[in-house]
């Protein structure tokens, strides 16, 4: 039996809704599935509405919903429109009287299209002309009873909210109740009020139809988020170093590790130019260095891009995107920092950009950064994106089974000459303490030596260009990978967080497509020879990697994802429809 689910547990930030949803994740990983569950969250500290979207049976998100379990009435109002008819809906039976204009919390254009689709009607009377199966929980009851069961203040016990309705929804899916338990007991170290509030939602529902649930082989699994997949990476890679400043989303990476650094030195720096900085000064005396940042951090670090590109040091930014420009939406998704990644720093500045589509891709990535940063010298931009960032997975645990031996050194220190001209652009390296280093800014001779000497300026610029020809031979077999049909109707090309979306979507689409992921965007790889029938490019931004694909190919259609949300499965199933009927751009515009 194929169990294949989504679904949304939704509430007010601060009320437990990503408990809920990591305790929902765990159920499921725990009956064998593969699942995912992506965060949803406002910018604000508490009080506004977020979301866990959950998948079951795949990999990426898909609309419309088959579940929604909606802890207050904001939540019910934000996504049924995105329900299946017969869909579960639980809530609490007192939403149900709410009207959107009677919600603080709920923005302005969202009561606006509830009222111009709707009317100001109280819930339920809109959702009486919809095809759901009500499930409307007492909650004030519910809790009343927890209170009186484990003997404690109704405001004390009221925080198992959360609890209640998402025992409720799992039960009603069809899990066990004994896996919700299990799952409830690793969630909380003191798990007792809340396996009381989980009987106590079952009991409450236990005459209502449910689904099935199999249990089916079990895996040796972890569960991770993208921050925690990529910190063990660089944990496993033997870092010595990291600096960062706070922002959204890497800080929760940056954090990681330092919670669990070992010998790791880590610094959180006054800002992201000296976080940059002191991992160069880190990596120049020896040590495998790493610093995390968002867009406009990044920003920041252009000027030290740039020297470490002059100076050849080697360097492994890990760049988490969000929706931008500038501040933009901090705790949302987005792809709109690749030109940016490609193009940093001013002047000819040679680097490699590599681009991740899930968490086990983010995984090898790491430990590929750090190989190819060091091995040629320069900086590597690790690009990936909140929606991985903040997305709970199923992660084989095998996966992070490797350690990448630490940075060894060998050379002549009385004859060294730190940039000498070789065949391959590639200098000797010994760092800090073997030798006499001549570290600048400043264009150089072989011995680091400011010069502005002619002759010397075209030996290094040719020099610096050759070792980044010899870095697209090296990566030319990893540059992008193939999925779907070889003779195709229609090719997608994408990179990142994309990936997962049009993989399932190729595989259930009518027309013959396939799928050119790019993993490596700098050196920009040349994919011609690939392209069958028509291209359509699939991005969550304004159309940067369209424009990057004009230097080698036709772009017959361009799909967009502009909302700072997801890309969903069924988006990309009708991208592609567009596109084979003649359409050329389409705007992507699910998600709440």
């Amino acid at each position: 039996m194929k169990v294949d689910l989504s679904f949304v547990i939704g509430g007010f930030q601060g009320g437990g809704v990503e408990s809920a949803g990591q305790i929902a994740v765990r159920a499921f990983a725990m009956k064998g599935y593969d699942v995912l569950g992506s965060r949803e969250y406002h910018s604000n500290i508490i009080g506004a509405h977020s979301y866990y979207h959950i998948r079951v049976g795949g990999k990426a998100l898909q609309m419309p919903l088959d579940a929604l379990i909606a802890l207050d009435a904001e939540s019910v109002f934000t996504h049924f429109q995105n329900m299946k008819d017969n869909g579960i809906l639980i809530c609490d039976l007192s939403s149900l009287e709410k009207k959107a204009s009677q919600i603080p919390s709920m923005s302005k254009a969202l009561k606006k299209r509830i009222e111009l689709s709707y009317g100001d009607f109280p819930l339920n009377q809109i959702l009486e002309k919809l095809e759901f199966r009500l499930i409307a929980l007492p909650m004030a009851e519910l809790l009343k009873s927890l209170s009186k069961s484990v003997e404690k203040p109704l405001s004390s016990v009221s925080r198992a909210l959360n609890v209640i309705g998402t025992s409720a929804g799992l039960y009603l899916l069809g899990v066990d109740e004994f896996t919700i338990r299990k799952a409830i007991e690793k969630q909380f170290r003191d798990s007792d009020v809340n396996l009381r509030a989980m009987e106590i939602a079952i009991e409450e529902v236990k005459g209502e139809k449910r689904g099935e649930i199999p249990s089916v082989e079990k895996k040796e699994n972890l569960i991770v988020s993208g921050n925690e997949a990529v910190a063990i990476a660089k944990l496993r890679s033997q870092i010595e170093f990291l600096s960062f400043y706070p922002i959204t989303p890497a800080t929760d990476e940056a954090l990681f590790i330092e919670e669990n650094r070992g010998r790791v030195i880590t610094v959180q720096a006054e800002d992201e130019i000296s976080a940059l900085g002191m991992a160069l000064g880190a990596s120049i005396a020896g040590l495998r260095a790493t610093v995390s940042t968002s867009g406009p951090g990044f920003s920041l670090m252009n000027e030290m891009i740039s020297f470490a590109v002059q100076a050849e040091i080697p360097i492994v930014i890990t760049l988490w995107m969000r929706a931008s420009p500038s501040t933009g939406i901090a705790t949302r998704t987005g792809q709109q920092d690749l030109l940016h990644a490609i193009f940093s720093g001013h002047g000819d500045a040679f680097k490699i950009v590599i681009a991740s589509g899930d968490h086990e891709e983010a995984i090898e990535d790491v430990s590929l950064s750090f190989k190819l940063a060091e091995d040629f010298q320069m900086p590597v931009i690790h690009l990936l994106d909140k929606y991985i960032a903040s997305s709970l997975t199923t992660v084989a645990r095998d996966k992070f089974e490797f350690s990448l031996p630490k940075r060894e050194f060998k050379g002549d220190s009385e004859s060294y000459q730190r940039y000498r001209l070789t065949e391959d652009g590639v200098s000797p390296f010994l760092p800090l303490g073997m030798s006499t280093m001549i570290v600048s800014s400043l264009e150089h001779d072989e011995y680091g030596f400011a010069t502005e000497d002619p002759e010397i300026r075209e030996k290094m610029m040719l020099k610096r260009m050759r070792k980044f020809k010899k870095v697209a031979e090296r990566v030319s077999k990893l540059s992008y990978s193939v999925h779907g049909f070889k003779d195709a109707d229609v090719t997608i090309v994408s990179f990142g967080s994309t990936k997962n979306a049009i993989v399932e979507a190729i595989e259930r689409s009518e027309h013959a497509a396939k799928f050119l992921q790019l993993r490596v965007l700098s050196p920009f790889p040349d994919i011609s020879k690939e392209i069958r029938g028509k291209v359509l490019c699939v991005e969550s931004n304004a159309g940067q990697l369209s424009l990057l694909l004009k230097s080698c190919c036709k772009v017959d259609a361009v799909a967009r994802k502009l909302n700072a949300r997801p890309i969903y499965v069924d988006e990309v199933l009708m991208a592609i429809d567009d596109a084979m009927n003649g359409k050329e751009e389409v705007i992507l515009s699910e998600g709440a």
